[in-house]
């Protein structure tokens, strides 16, 4: 007998699993298709609605732009800051000072993305939208200026 009952065992799992990564593979291939072809058509019924998108994602990519770009900008003033903080008497008040700065481009970002957006907000998806994107920028902030800190740092 060259193969034990369990090696036997293996070798057909790993078939099941190749057939079902080809099959399925298929299948998700087909659904992208539909779901192309059925987003073309609907474009090609509804111009306006493209145009307004096309707004959106204009608006989107300026502000991903500017809110990616702002942390960067911490890297002129980082090594006065750190010489700041080094000099302040409480770690507490160090921490402040930093959580200021990262509260400071999140309001930014913010204030950025209702500007852009007209001051008005409506539907429970474009909010959900917004407050995963500024969670998103608040996290991009604190590791870029972390970064930069143990860069410029001593």
């Amino acid at each position: 007998m060259l193969y034990s009952e369990g090696a036997a065992s293996e070798v057909r799992g790993v078939i099941l699993a190749d057939i079902g990564k080809f099959v399925g593979a298929k299948v998700a291939t087909a659904i992208i298709f539909i779901a192309v072809a059925a987003g073309g058509y609907w474009c090609y019924q509804n111009p306006e609605s493209v145009k307004a998108f096309g707004n959106v994602v204009k608006y989107t990519l300026i502000w991903i732009v500017v809110a990616a770009a702002l942390p960067w900008s911490s890297y002129v003033f980082m090594r006065p800051l750190l010489d700041f903080q080094s000099r302040l008497t409480s770690a507490s008040g160090a921490a402040f000072v930093s959580l200021g700065l990262l509260a400071t481009y999140c309001l930014v970002d913010v204030l950025l993305a209702m500007w852009l957006a007209g001051w008005s907000v409506s539907g429970g998806l474009s909010w959900f939208v917004l407050i995963i994107g500024f969670a998103a920028a608040g996290a991009y902030n604190f590791v870029i200026c972390e970064s930069l800190a143990r860069h410029v740092g001593p």
